[in-house]
């Protein structure tokens, strides 16, 4: 094989990988489970998701999800697709925007809300292995 027609076949393939937006998972899917203290569970409660990649994104994002009956809500995985470049780049516009406080990588958090439309349950309810845990005083 001759050299240019190396070049034909390495340097396409060279920008194709360079330039592919791979998927990145930012946070796996998480199950958060909503009681009083004593374990009733909380339906209708709002659970916040925030998320952020600070290399790769200029803003972040947020979801509210509302509890089931049993006090339960399931946050599905987040993912991110960026080439292997912005990869590179991304981390380095976060420096020049934002100087000694920049911030680089995954930063998330999660929190309940307050709801008016909030139920405790009478129901007892055990948590599951992996399951995110918050429990809120009762107004009574």
């Amino acid at each position: 094989m001759s050299s240019a027609t190396k070049r034909l076949i390495v340097i396409p393939a060279v920008i194709v990988l360079v330039l592919y937006p791979f998927k990145k998972t930012l946070v796996p899917a998480q199950e958060v489970l909503v009681t009083t203290k004593d374990m009733h569970p909380i339906g209708h409660a709002l659970v916040r998701q925030i998320w952020r990649d600070y290399s790769l994104e200029f803003d972040g994002h947020e979801e509210d999800l509302p509890t089931d009956i049993h006090g339960r809500v399931t946050f599905p995985t987040r993912t991110i697709r960026a080439c292997l470049l912005w990869r590179l780049i991304g981390p380095l516009t976060s420096i020049a925007g934002q100087g000694v406080h920049a911030s680089f990588g995954v930063h998330t958090v999660m929190f309940p809300l307050a709801n008016k439309d909030a139920q405790i349950s009478t129901e007892v309810v055990q948590r599951q292995p992996g399951e995110i845990w918050y429990w809120l005083e009762s107004e009574n």
